[in-house]
Order: structure tokens, then C-alpha cells, then sequence
């Protein structure tokens, strides 16, 4: 009676399925199945999602419950979250077997390769699961995707530059065409040695603010000193990896960048981008914002 989860994936037909059931050990047989569906004419509608099927079942059984809508919780991941704030929101959904600290512990490299989107997933899912099903995600969309795959591999950076890259671009900008130019900023200030200084990482290495119990408070001048390698005050060139998870706006705009003159940039309080050539041109536009 033990459940075993299987995750039929959006256009998935049962015949592509069989196999894994077999390797999964819910059937014995993956040819047998595939004849018995088509003399009975069924399994031509098995529903995508995350099924909770049974060694114990039958063929029939099993067919029937693939054709079947799993029941499902809807979550949603935005681009811009952290891994803890992942795991906190998930924390909080109707998810009886889930396992922060083990979500955590396994996305301990995947920062950044964890696709923000809407996923229905079952109630009984586990952090192991989900992990799977959000870095599959990004596995589908970023590393299978033909064009992002040949610009990636075109590109001369590593993938962990360009996701770091895109990640910052997606904390940093508050439109996403404001990314492309930011990520020309990026490159002009990486190329002349000059040190990013981007909130957003200070923000990372520090963390949750103690007081508010928020993840991304704007840094404070102790923040901009706090001595970490993912802190770009303190430290030249990129921080070691991605700072949160991206959207593919913001992983196209690092691949893409825009070539400009701009060294610096900062937002007003309604959210517009002013952009600066010198650092004295910077000081004017702080001191009239």
C-alpha cells in the first residue's frame, strides 16, 4: 500500500510513461501495459500532475487513476525570492509532509535554478518532490530550450556567471526593461574593475532584518560593510553565485545587455531608473532625488 509520487509532465502520453512506472516498480511490465491500453482503448487522456499511485494496483486501477485529476494545491514562486523565502512560503501552504529545513538542505546549490511559476502540486508532496519539480522547471525552460541553450553556450561566460548576472538584474531593476541597460552597467563597471555595489547583494549576505523579520530591507551603512563574498561593497566582481530566483526577462538580459556609457544608476522613490555617466553626475541625481 506504500504511495509513490509520479509526475506526469505536460504532454506526456502513457506509452512515454511506462517506462518509468516500471522503473518506479508500480507495474512489472511496461510493453504489457502499453498493449493492454490500446486493445481497451484506454490511457489517452491521462492527466498532467503529480499522481500518488500504488504497487498494489492494478493496471486498470492505474490507468484509471493517471486519467484522474490528482488532487492538488496551487503554489506560486515570483522570480526575486530567496531560497528561505521559498521555503517559508511553502511553510505556510496546506502541505502536510513538507520539510523546510529539508527543502533547504537540498537547494543548497540550486539557488537561482529554481523557476518561479504557478504549479499545481499534491497535498502530501514532499520537499524532495517539489525541489524536483522546480528545478525540472528550470531544467525545461532554461537548459532545454534551444535558443537559451545555444546563447549559453555561445556566450564565453560560465552558467553560474550568467545566472549570478541575471539574478542581480532581477533584484536590482523594478521594470524589466530597465534590466538590459543595468546589465550593460554590470559589464562596463566588471570590465574597468570598479566594485558593483549593488544593494541587492548586501541584502543577501545580510540576510533577514532582525527587526522587521523581512528578507530584502534596504541596506544600511553597517550592511554595506558586513564582510561577506556575496557583499559587492566589500568585495570586486560578482558575488559566488545567483541571489535569488529569475525569470527568463532577466536571464535574457544578461545574455543580451545593452552597450552603454552609463557607470551608475539609482531609483526615485516613484520607481524610476536614472542612469549616470561620472560618479559626479551620480551625486547630482542623489541630491535632487
Amino acid at each position: 500500500t506504500e504511495k509513490i509520487d509520479v509526475l506526469v509532465a505536460k504532454g506526456q502520453t502513457l506509452s512515454q510513461l511506462s517506462g518509468q512506472l516500471q522503473a518506479q516498480g508500480l507495474i512489472k511490465n511496461a510493453d504489457a501495459l502499453r498493449a493492454y491500453a490500446k486493445i481497451t482503448r484506454t490511457g489517452d487522456q491521462i492527466k498532467t500532475g503529480l499522481h500518488q499511485l500504488s504497487p498494489s494496483q492494478s493496471v486498470p486501477a492505474i490507468i484509471s487513476a493517471l486519467e484522474t485529476e490528482p488532487e492538488q494545491v496551487t503554489i506560486t514562486i515570483l522570480p526575486g525570492w530567496r531560497r528561505e523565502e521559498i521555503a517559508e512560503y511553502l511553510a505556510q501552504m496546506l502541505l502536510s509532509d513538507f520539510d523546510s529545513q529539508r527543502f533547504l538542505d537540498l537547494t543548497a546549490t540550486l539557488e537561482g535554478q529554481l523557476m518561479p511559476e504557478t504549479y499545481k502540486i499534491a497535498p502530501l508532496s514532499t520537499a524532495d518532490t517539489i525541489v524536483h519539480i522546480l528545478h525540472r522547471q528550470f531544467v525545461s525552460d532554461v537548459l532545454e530550450n534551444s535558443e537559451l541553450k545555444t546563447a549559453l553556450e555561445q556566450d564565453g561566460r560560465s552558467l553560474n556567471e550568467i545566472l549570478t548576472i541575471a539574478s542581480l538584474l532581477q533584484r536590482e531593476a523594478n521594470q524589466p526593461e530597465q534590466m538590459a541597460v543595468i546589465a550593460g552597467i554590470l559589464n562596463n563597471r566588471l570590465a574597468d574593475n570598479y566594485p558593483l555595489q549593488l544593494c541587492a547583494s548586501a541584502q543577501y549576505a545580510k540576510g533577514k532584518d532582525p527587526k522587521t523579520g523581512k528578507w530584502w530591507e534596504p541596506p544600511t551603512l553597517a550592511d554595506t560593510e558586513y564582510d561577506s563574498p556575496y557583499n559587492t561593497y566589500v568585495y570586486k566582481g560578482l558575488p559566488p553565485g545567483p541571489i535569488c530566483s529569475l525569470s527568463l526577462e532577466a536571464l535574457q538580459a544578461a545574455l543580451h545587455p545593452t552597450e552603454t556609457d552609463y557607470y551608475y544608476y539609482l531609483h526615485d522613490k516613484q520607481g524610476q531608473i536614472h542612469y549616470a555617466k561620472t560618479l559626479e553626475e551620480h551625486q547630482v541625481n542623489k541630491a535632487y532625488l
